[in-house]
């Protein structure tokens, strides 16, 4: 595993909230003796995913999640013609850090991950599905650290990163506004959060489209300015979108 201690930004205890250390290949914490398994080189946080069906349906996708039988296929439904050919270009464009530290929400399969660790001094993934970060840890960067881990309870110090991304995931989560405070608490001042989500426009005006992903994945359908308003209570001072069909490409800054 990359030693999140030479990764710039070290994570915290779910039991005590002190900063972790490795030791013996695992997390542990010096305060509390609270230990965090590494295996396979992946960290395994305390996650709660019980009540959702998105970690067994993409631990089914990864293996194919980034070839043209899913995500290609799936973000020209969604964003059509005109949507940006790469738009994980867009969403690193959006994040401009330059050097700092990057976690990416959701990482899947890394796709994202990677992209950023290009100018990012580390970036961390994390993900619920073991399944997808398995496969994003088969890249093998040098400044990526890659963990299991809830959403809802960033294992991090406030200020941690100088931005954080989320890539077609926003939209996924049990509790989107604690989600966005967690985002917002770990960033530093004037840090961006940026990525790509649903948005409430083509065919995903269509109430039996919203309908669908809810029963099946529990996708949540944005209207932009609902997400501008969730952003802006949350304490984003700067929201900006870019729609392309129902892709709703977001940037906030703190």
């Amino acid at each position: 595993m990359v030693d999140p201690t030479q990764a710039g930004v070290t994570p915290t205890c779910p039991a005590c909230e002190a900063a972790l250390t490795v030791r013996a290949e695992a997390l542990h914490c010096p305060a509390c003796e609270e230990t965090v398994p590494v295996v396979d080189g992946i960290a395994r946080f305390p996650v709660s995913v019980e009540q959702s069906a998105v970690p067994p349906v993409f631990d089914a996708l990864a293996s194919i999640y980034e070839t043209p039988l899913w995500f290609p296929v799936v973000y020209r439904v969604i964003g059509g013609p005109h949507a940006p050919i790469d738009d994980r270009a867009r969403i690193v464009d959006a994040l401009d850090v330059t050097g700092g530290d990057v976690l990416d929400v959701a990482c899947g399969t890394g796709r994202l991950t990677r992209v950023l660790a290009a100018d990012a001094a580390a970036v961390w993934g994390i993900d619920v599905s073991m399944g997808m970060v398995r496969r994003a840890r088969r890249d093998g960067r040098h400044n990526v650290v890659l963990a299991q881990m809830d959403a809802e309870d960033l294992r991090f110090e406030d200020g941690a990163f100088e931005g954080v991304a989320c890539g077609w995931a926003l939209h996924l989560f049990a509790d989107i506004p604690t989600t966005v405070a967690e985002i917002h608490r770990v960033l530093a001042p004037d840090g961006r959060f940026a990525g790509t989500t649903l948005s409430a426009d083509s065919l995903l005006a269509l109430p039996a489209a919203q309908y669908g992903l809810a029963e099946t994945i529990g996708a949540h359908v944005f209207d932009h300015e609902e997400l501008r308003e969730l952003l802006l209570e949350t304490g984003f001072r700067t929201v900006q979108f870019e729609r392309y069909g129902a892709a709703l490409f977001f940037r906030a800054t703190k």
